[in-house]
């Protein structure tokens, strides 16, 4: 009888992406450590040892060994087969323990027998990728001081079959590390220090891989991750990757494992049992009674600042702070209003009639600032718990941290608005927006707490002495991008950004502004700022440390794209267009092109949207123009952007585009072409708007 494989889609998605790895041959790079790959063995059938076992024989990369430790294992047929590897292969140590000490004492008699200058660990119903030492030790050439080193990981059913459940990790994040154990597998140490710290600690079995990382990476700071599955973690009942809820003893470890992480670190801070994802929260008490000056930019709304300075002054619970209200014009009638409620309340009123300008506003309420800390707030925010600025104030106190967040919803409280700023390849936006709170969602984003490269200014907490020292906000981001280039600035100076989702506010987003989705001058604008951004910023052009490039870039859900990997459409000959069937900068069209990139072909895309009820119908067309004026017109295909729907506005789904054109199908004059947008409606009507991008063929 023929067997069917079903694989998922998954599954079909990642072996395609993997089938294009290219992988360097590490047994020709000059550094060429040992890598010893400790395995505790204990009570396993040889349907799940074996592949364990064959999986480290069948590494493309050759300067490894195999301890493998035996706890007293009572199925006979345990000593027989490790017998037998260890005759076959003379990279494969055996040993088998008198007394049964459990994970951790075993993993221990590992590491004793290891002759290698790095230490992996791999359980012995696991399997890794056959390129996983590889992948290390081509990171390793590239980097020898290197202490610590983990990758991405997937699951596999009980047969060793069934990829799912992957795991897409960020680049190093002690704070999500703290949150939970998020490096977990493949992880690769350094022998010296994994030795220096005395391996695993007995009385800690279930979360010992948990509490020996927490204390390794409080020794090293050289700390790298490679963002490919090279471990696959087997699912079956005695296992940890089972539901870590049936197990308690788990739990309890993980909690024993924080409680001493910080006792070791001086640190105070309850430990809170977050529902529905068994983990502990960490929630640092404040030290002292610092004062946070509250800085809220606002014009002409008094209706809604009124509501945001009542609810704090009645809500919240922790008091040392004062107000600081930056009016950059407003009308007579609310000037007074203002003045009234500034005189109710003790705030200082600073008001200066100019252009809206975010930064400097926030600048000049620093400047008379009198606290040691900094909380930005947007004058729509409304406070709903008592507790959220003690908890946001406590992770603020960190050495290590820079800016802090609060989880934000929208009007009712049922919809995330902001839980972090992920810089995608198109462009910074936050994540998880317009979902549901009430859905846990990957590894528990919005649940736990996440390092992040960005937190919205809506509502931020920093240090005064570190808001200085990245000289504050840069005032010639006026409108947008400004607190992401804030929170960049931190990163690159060293500290580390986080979102608290257990301080929850209220976010009548965008009531103090307009849309900028939806107006010509704005988007244009956007783009502008968007760019700068870059410029200042390079290394966060198309990279987010905090976000693994294999999740998507069009979606803000934490899923990949397993549907199809290229979705551009690709063009022979493009279409030239004489006549004028155009009107420019005629207005209806929101857009954005996200990407442009010149090679042998130009490839291109972006969203276009005129938000009209039959958009779905709506022709559209991407314009190069030449410099004499000539036109190039070609046909868009559309794909679904759900990071774009919903944005203030557009309520289409299929917005997105991309294609290639080939140097050679373009005939136009020159070789620097702008590029447009236009799209023909049914009825016969043209938009036409000419884009900031310019396309340059060297």
């Amino acid at each position: 009888m023929k067997v069917i494989e079903h694989r998922s889609e998954y599954e079909k998605w990642i072996e395609n992406i993997e089938k294009h790895y290219e992988h360097l041959d590490a047994n020709k790079l000059q550094y060429q450590p040992k890598i010893s790959i400790l395995v505790p063995v204990y009570n396993v059938l040889d349907r799940h040892l074996i592949p364990c076992i064959e999986s480290a024989r069948k590494q493309t990369y050759k300067n490894w060994e195999l301890c493998l430790v035996d706890d007293c294992s009572t199925m006979e047929n345990v000593k027989k087969t490790l017998n037998k590897y260890k005759n076959k292969d003379k990279r494969i140590k055996v040993k088998f323990r008198e007394t049964n000490g459990h994970i951790s004492q075993c993993t221990n008699t590992a590491l004793d027998m290891a002759t290698g200058e790095y230490i992996a660990f791999l359980d012995c119903d696991d399997t890794l990728a056959k390129f996983a030492l590889n992948e290390v030790v081509e990171l390793l050439n590239k980097n020898r001081d290197l202490d610590f080193i983990y990758s991405d990981e997937d699951k596999i059913d009980d047969e060793g079959h069934n990829r799912h459940m992957p795991h897409f990790k960020p680049d190093w994040s002690p704070d999500t590390l703290m949150s939970h154990m998020y490096t977990c597998h493949f992880g690769v140490y350094r022998t010296s220090i994994a030795r220096e710290i005395g391996g695993d600690r007995k009385g800690y079995e279930g979360a010992q891989d948990y509490d020996f990382t927490l204390r390794f990476t409080e020794k090293t700071d050289k700390i790298a991750h490679i963002d490919k599955i090279l471990y696959h973690w087997r699912e079956r009942v005695e296992s940890t990757a089972a539901d870590a809820g049936a197990k308690p003893y788990i739990l309890e470890a993980a909690k024993k494992t924080k409680e001493d992480a910080l006792r070791r670190r001086g640190l105070k801070a309850n430990l809170e049992l977050v529902e529905g994802i068994y983990q502990y929260r960490v929630n640092y008490l404040v030290d002292g009674n610092p004062k946070v000056s509250v800085i809220i930019p606002s014009k002409d709304n008094y209706n809604i600042l009124e509501k945001c300075i009542s609810s704090f002054v009645e809500k919240t619970r922790y008091k040392n702070y004062e107000f600081i209200l930056v009016d950059n014009g407003s009308s007579d009638e609310n000037k007074e209003k203002y003045t009234e409620l500034a005189n109710k309340y003790n705030i200082t009123y600073i008001y200066e009639k100019m252009e809206f300008n975010f930064s400097k506003m926030c600048n000049m309420g620093v400047a008379k600032a009198t606290g040691d800390y900094i909380l930005l707030l947007n004058d729509d925010i409304e406070i709903i718990d008592e507790e959220w600025l003690e908890r946001m104030l406590g992770q603020a106190q960190l050495k290590h941290i820079g800016a802090v967040g609060a989880k934000l919803l929208y009007e009712g409280g049922e919809k995330i608005q902001h839980i972090g700023v992920v810089n995608y390849k198109v462009g910074p936006a936050h994540a998880l927006g317009k979902l549901k709170d009430d859905v846990i969602y990957y590894f528990g984003r919005n649940k736990i707490d996440y390092n992040s490269s960005a937190v919205t200014a809506a509502c931020l907490l920093v240090s005064r002495a570190k808001y200085e020292e990245v000289k504050g906000f840069d005032e010639d981001l006026a409108v947008t991008y400004n607190d992401v280039d804030f929170c960049f600035k931190l990163v690159e100076k060293g500290y580390y950004n986080i979102c608290r989702n257990d301080a929850v506010l209220i976010h009548y987003e965008s009531i103090s502004r307009g849309n900028d989705f939806l107006d010509k001058n704005k988007m244009r604008r956007l783009n502008k700022e968007r760019d700068h951004l870059y410029k200042k910023h390079p290394m966060f052009d198309s990279y987010d440390p905090f976000y693994n490039l294999n999740l998507a870039q069009d979606k803000s859900d934490y899923s990949y794209n397993y549907t199809k990997v290229d979705r551009t459409i690709s063009v022979k000959k493009v279409k030239l267009i004489d006549e004028n069937i155009y009107n420019k900068y005629e207005k209806g069209i929101a857009y954005m092109i996200d990407n442009v990139i010149v090679g042998k072909d130009i490839y291109i895309r972006g969203w276009m949207c005129t938000n009209n009820r039959i958009e779905g119908l709506i022709k559209r067309y991407l314009i190069l123009e030449d410099k004499n004026g000539r036109i190039a017109c070609i046909k868009l295909n559309r794909r679904k952007r759900t990071d774009v729907k919903g944005k203030q506005g557009i309520t289409y789904l299929k917005t997105g585009f991309e294609i290639c054109v080939p140097r050679n199908a373009v005939d136009l004059k020159g070789s620097i072409y702008k590029i447009g947008l236009y799209s023909e409606l049914p009825i016969g009507k043209k938009y036409y708007e000419e884009a900031s991008e310019v396309v340059e063929l060297m």
